[in-house]
């Protein structure tokens, strides 16, 4: 309770501070509208995946498992904004009515986001090449993958399954790598389980794509609902996240995998709600009310985080090793 009254105090001293003070207030907003550039919540996956990867292969909780995992978030958060800051996308956006976004209602220039976008890049670049030159040359090509997603002329997000494979090749299998690069521990079971996680996120992450097919469809942005619509769209993602467990398993069966990896079947649940979610549509677990996307999307980010999450703990507790 006495936390809670001096939050409260802090939090009234606070509003008559901004109040009082229209600069402050104002700084202040515009420090919000950068945070929300970045779109903090996706940095969530990145940044964990990082840190457990670590974990995987030091098997132990230490500082430098938080600085890579702090590497891959600052270039996440370099490939959200630098996805806000293409007119292209402003455009897709104020049609999909996402006018909150600074960059679509003007708040923040292009401009001025192309640079901060690039700010990050190099900031987790440069500690991505402090942490080993393996790991920086890796996370260039992360970086390489971010800008080419929407940046004309390339433009990858445009293609139908070529966008889908683009992001689980960013997202699911070079993460592994550029982790495993910093002990120079290349063996068939790294590859075996970016494969398997790629293949799921393939599936997984067209989440973000529900809900922005009228401005998808009139910028011919080739996603699975504006090509198959919800229904077999639903379906598609659906058989790709079981394929990535069937890859999974089947590596284990192979003996590629440690048997340990059988805790990652647990998110078979997540996943199935995942796709749950968007089948219902409009139900309750639709929307999600303090994200701006539904809630399939954030149980997107948040399995794709326990997929790396759950074999770094085992990693640390010693009952698995690639």
């Amino acid at each position: 309770m006495a936390a809670l009254k001096i939050l409260g105090i802090l939090g009234y001293r606070y509003a008559g501070i901004t109040e009082a003070y229209p600069n402050i207030r104002r700084h202040s907003r515009k420090l919000a509208d950068w945070i929300s550039l970045g779109r903090p919540f996706t940095l969530f996956g990145a940044g964990l995946a990082g840190a457990a990867l670590d974990m995987l292969f030091s098997h132990a909780v230490t500082w430098h498992a938080l600085m890579v995992g702090l590497a891959l978030a600052l270039l996440q958060a370099g490939g959200q904004v630098s996805n806000q800051a293409v007119a292209e996308e402003v455009e897709i956006d104020r049609i999909n009515r996402k006018t909150y976004r600074p960059t679509v209602d003007g708040r923040i220039g292009l401009r001025s986001a192309k640079i901060f976008a690039a700010l990050l890049f190099l900031a987790g670049l440069a500690l991505a090449f402090a942490l080993s030159p393996t790991f920086g040359f890796i996370s260039a090509i992360l970086t390489l993958f971010a800008v080419t997603y929407t940046a004309p002329p390339f433009r990858v997000k445009r293609h139908f399954l070529v966008n889908n494979i683009h992001q689980g090749v960013a997202r699911g299998f070079l993460p592994i790598v550029a982790v495993a690069g910093i002990y120079g521990h290349y063996t068939p079971g790294v590859f075996a389980f970016g494969l398997a996680l790629a293949v799921w996120v393939m599936g997984a992450q067209a989440t973000k794509d529900f809900g922005d097919e009228a401005g998808d469809a009139a910028y011919r942005i080739r996603t699975f609902p504006v090509v198959l619509g919800r229904r077999r769209a639903v379906g598609l993602m659906a058989f790709l996240m079981a394929m990535g467990f069937f890859s999974l398993n089947l590596a284990m069966v192979a003996g590629i995998l440690p048997v340990g990896f059988l805790m990652v079947n647990l998110l078979v649940l997540p996943s199935w709600l995942i796709v749950r979610g968007l089948a219902i549509g409009r139900g309750n677990l639709y929307k999600f009310k303090f994200a701006e996307n539904s809630a399939s999307w954030v149980g997107f980010y948040t399995t794709m985080g326990l997929w790396y999450l759950i074999p770094g703990i085992l990693g640390v507790l010693g009952a698995v090793a690639i």
